[in-house]
């Protein structure tokens, strides 16, 4: 886009030679269309800096007949569905309008046509183009002109390069600053949908344990798990209160069997889940750059479960485990080699309300627990909507108990950990 603007700008000409003031446009995106057209006219034209001669960004003819200023150009753009329009005005005077056309607008701006269009109303509106120039004695003609060798001609010094950049602003003229590149992926999703497996590793033990407890080893499992975000306000803004949003996650795994270290007896059927759901704030801090800062807030719901199995016996000693706690923490998102690879992870920290059997009559009556999680993935994105992400995952439940002697089970704590990997398919739109 930026190439084309310039074509556009040295194909416009020395066209204008008015003092001319271009006050800036409203609408959706009418900062970006304005610094499009100061950028091709004021290159050739005597633009005046518009704050000496606007009052609450609308023409002031006092300040503009001392600053001799022969027009104003305004802008506004307007959105109706998906499309925006430019309607650009020209006035020579209060009241007085020598132009105003409508022209399409698209997402990164004036297209270099449409620029151009704008340009050649300007030039009319403003009187046309560069007067022409004087008229000079006419040369004789030869009758019979003698052969010449016809030479390439060479490219002057002062002609203008395509890729050269604009020639320095006035003194008494603000610098206008082109439009951040955007990026094609840096846009907050209206909604996204994540799905695919995770792996994990749980180990469940005690702390300097007194009497007698089991602890639980699963070496590996793999887990169903799904995730959906969404954005209400981002179809209509883009803006900081357009990332303000709703997630949850889920994973399970039903299929689960558990057996006694060394024993014959009929395995128990085991299972986990995990449930979170909460608030999400998407904030885009740099209008340059793919890089989002998530701060969330929600609840959890974690269980691992061992039930009875077939001959109605439960495995002794190893509390079952349903963790309901506050979720608060803050995760990241940042897109690299032009938004092909994202990198993201989050960290939360957990304090759970009620832990299930372990911190109950059944085991320990009075304790507490506090969890962490963490993760860190790597996403690539096969087309604009698609992703493929990979993700490290570690969550740690920390319980402390407070016994007597004199009580059933004897310990100082319990530790619940999770080290596992995911792999999602993740939409966007």
């Amino acid at each position: 886009m930026r190439a084309l603007l310039w074509v556009a700008i040295f194909s416009a000409g020395p066209a204008f030679a008015q003092r001319i003031a271009i006050a800036p446009f409203s609408g959706p995106n009418g900062s970006n269309v304005r610094n499009q057209l100061v950028a091709a006219v004021c290159d050739t034209a005597d633009c005046v800096n518009t704050a000496k001669v606007t009052a609450g960004n609308k023409p002031d003819w006092k300040k503009a007949k001392k600053e001799a200023v022969q027009f104003f150009v305004t802008g506004v753009v307007a959105k109706k569905g998906k499309a925006q329009t430019l309607t650009l005005e020209v006035l020579s005077g209060p009241g007085k309008s020598k132009l105003k056309k409508a022209f399409p607008v698209g997402s990164d701006g004036l297209a270099a046509k449409t620029l151009q269009q704008a340009i050649d109303s300007l030039k009319g509106a403003f009187g046309g183009a560069s007067p022409p120039a004087q008229p000079t004695e006419p040369e004789p003609v030869a009758t019979t002109p003698a052969p010449t060798e016809v030479k390439p001609a060479e490219p002057t010094k002062t002609e203008p390069k395509k890729d050269a950049p604009p020639p320095p602003p006035k003194k008494d003229e603000p610098v206008e600053e082109p439009p951040p590149t955007k990026l094609k992926n840096r846009r907050i999703p209206f909604i996204a949908i994540e799905a695919g497996s995770n792996v994990l590793n749980r180990n469940f033990g005690y702390v300097q344990p007194v009497t007698n407890l089991r602890k639980y080893l699963l070496p590996v499992v793999g887990l169903a798990t799904a995730k959906l975000e969404f954005y209400p306000l981002a179809l209509g803004r883009q803006d900081i209160l357009g990332g303000i949003g709703l997630e949850g996650s889920f994973s399970i795994a039903a299929w689960l069997k558990s057996r006694r270290e060394n024993s014959t007896d009929d395995p128990y059927p085991t299972s986990t889940m995990r449930i979170d759901a909460g608030l999400a704030w998407r904030i885009m801090p740099v209008d340059s750059l793919s890089l989002a800062i998530i701060p969330l807030v929600g609840i959890r719901y974690h269980s691992f479960v061992v039930s009875p199995n077939a001959a109605g016996t439960r495995l002794d000693l190893l509390p079952n485990l349903t963790y309901l706690g506050v979720r608060a923490g803050l995760g990241f998102e940042v897109g690299v080699a032009d938004d092909f690879i994202f990198i993201f992870g989050r960290f939360q920290a957990i304090p759970v309300l009620s832990s299930g059997e372990i911190i109950s009559s059944a085991f320990f009556p009075k304790g507490s627990n506090f969890g962490l999680d963490g993760s860190i993935g790597v996403g690539i994105a096969f087309m604009k909507s698609l992703q493929l992400r990979l993700s490290g995952d570690f969550t740690r439940y920390g319980m402390t108990f407070t016994t007597d002697p004199t009580d059933a089970f004897v310990a100082q704590g319990a530790v619940d950990q999770y080290i596992g990997g995911t792999a999602t398919l993740r939409f966007a739109y």
